[in-house]
């Protein structure tokens, strides 16, 4: 049990974790939404939000009523909860990593360059592993910083 929850603390992430409602990643960009419709602080803060129940219900008030997970959706409305997403990606604090979203999508930096092809997704998943190698070979590729302090603190 010690060695699973190291594993857990080391990776920031957990694998297969069940989100609070089901959001079918795929289904949302099969409507035509992109990655910034939802994350809107995506391209222009430090990080990517997650939705508030408020942002959902702006499309789920009048479409797809019906579907999976709209109605505990608007249980969360109702109540006046947000939805506790559960993070799929982060960086552990001991990395002392500042990243930037607004940074990366503004120089061109695709989502699913870090993310995958999320769009793909019913469930997303973490299938990328972020290591400083995968950043530094990126950075080094777009021909960005790799000082140091561009993304550690």
């Amino acid at each position: 049990m010690r060695f699973l929850f190291l594993v857990l603390l080391t990776t920031g992430v957990i694998y297969g974790q069940q989100q609070p409602i089901e959001f079918p990643h795929n289904t949302h960009m099969d409507q035509g939404l992109e990655c910034v419709d939802c994350h809107s602080t995506a391209d222009t803060a430090a990080a990517a939000e997650l939705p508030s129940v408020t942002k959902c219900m702006l499309c789920h008030e009048k479409i797809a009523v019906d579907a999976p997970g709209v109605a505990e959706l608007r249980e969360f409305a109702k109540r006046g909860h947000e939805i506790p997403w559960i993070r799929v990606y982060r960086f552990e604090e001991l990395a002392a990593v500042k990243f930037r979203h607004a940074a990366h999508v503004q120089s061109g930096i695709n989502c699913v360059e870090c993310h995958g092809d999320v769009g793909e997704m019913t469930v997303a998943m973490p299938v990328i592993k972020h290591t400083m190698g995968t950043c530094v070979n990126c950075h080094r590729k777009n021909q960005a910083s790799d000082d140091c302090v561009v993304c550690h603190y």
